[in-house]
């Protein structure tokens, strides 16, 4: 009995002093590609469910300044996974960076310039002569020499006007350029601005541009040093995905309740768009974020239909399926 008295306060203390290890977490910065939006969602949705935390991971969110500004990041080590345009990323390995394609968030391309219905902008041809806004670092200043390629479009027939991300419903509205460049998925933030029956677009894979969008991508060192870490970080994420499919209200109040001075009506509006380029047959089969080894070399071919690459590349050298969370969507 003196033996057991002695013994379990020992046996306490142990406890406590293991209780830190064993419920120790991975910390985890995600670099987003842009200021947060509705396709971001998803990921609040996770955390809210408590997917990362199951996972032992504590994630950090850094909100971004466009596409190339997230893969130099990436490559950098100054974030752990990013979100980036696969064009993107294709283009900085192309050019050195260290990094691979994890998974796909679009399982196609929401590329897209958005203008007034009265700009008189009917097909690509039409954006001859015009100027389009876009952010310095944005996806679409990489992709356009091809869609413009593909469309017989001399691509310094165009002007290119800079600014920043959040400003570029607002220069338009002024009529200070004729367009800008933004994903589809952004629709119902520039019928705000600019009026409901207001908002022309063009959809670039509507113009032969048929690729990946979105992706989920790391630095090489990271799938060296902590593979299991990649294959966490997707399986929270996928099951965040799926639950918003079925909740695409919730998710947007999670990210809300996180990120003050959201427009969570209008966020809320895109959420329709951002799911047509996430759930498709191929997403169905596969599951979420799985990469088809024949669209990525199309995607490849695309990106760089107009310039080649400093240095060869190929569709395995850009994304790797080892991590896949093998999630699929409910519907």
């Amino acid at each position: 009995m003196k033996l057991r008295t002695l013994i379990a306060p020992l046996v306490a203390a142990l406890a406590v002093a293991l209780a830190p290890a064993a419920q120790a977490q991975d910390k985890m910065t995600l670099q987003l590609n842009w200021f947060h939006l509705a396709d971001h969602a998803p990921i609040y949705m996770a955390l809210k469910k408590g997917y990362f935390a199951e996972e032992k991971i504590d994630l950090t969110v850094v909100r971004g300044a466009g596409s190339a500004d997230s893969a130099k990041k990436i490559d950098l080590k100054q974030a752990d996974i990013g979100i980036s345009d696969a064009p993107t990323i294709i283009t900085a390995i192309s050019k050195g960076a260290d990094l691979k394609i994890v998974a796909v968030v679009y399982d196609k391309a929401g590329n897209n310039v958005f203008f007034k219905k009265s700009a008189g902008i009917n097909k690509p041809a039409d954006l001859i002569g015009k100027k389009i806004a876009a952010p310095p670092a944005d996806s679409h200043r990489t992709l356009w020499p091809a869609f413009a390629a593909i469309n017989n479009i001399p691509a310094d027939k165009v002007t290119m006007v800079n600014v920043k991300p959040e400003g570029k419903q607002a220069i338009v509205a002024a009529g200070e350029v004729d367009g800008s460049f933004d994903l589809y998925t952004s629709y119902a933030i520039w019928e705000k601005v600019l009026g409901k029956g207001q908002v022309g677009h063009l959809l670039w894979a509507d113009y032969g541009l048929p690729i990946y969008g979105h992706t989920y991508f790391v630095n090489t060192a990271t799938i060296a040093k902590n593979p299991k870490l990649i294959e966490r970080f997707l399986r929270a994420a996928h099951k965040g995905w799926r639950d918003t499919q079925m909740a695409p209200a919730e998710a947007i109040d999670a990210m809300a309740a996180a990120v003050p001075g959201l427009d969570r009506d209008t966020l809320l509006g895109t959420m329709p768009q951002i799911l047509d380029l996430c759930i498709t047959d191929r997403s169905r089969k596969n599951g979420l974020g799985w990469i088809e080894p024949e669209l990525m070399a199309k995607t490849l071919e695309i990106t760089f239909a107009n310039a080649k690459p400093d240095k060869p590349v190929r569709a395995e050298d850009v994304y790797t399926n080892a991590f896949s969370s093998k999630i699929k969507p409910l519907k």
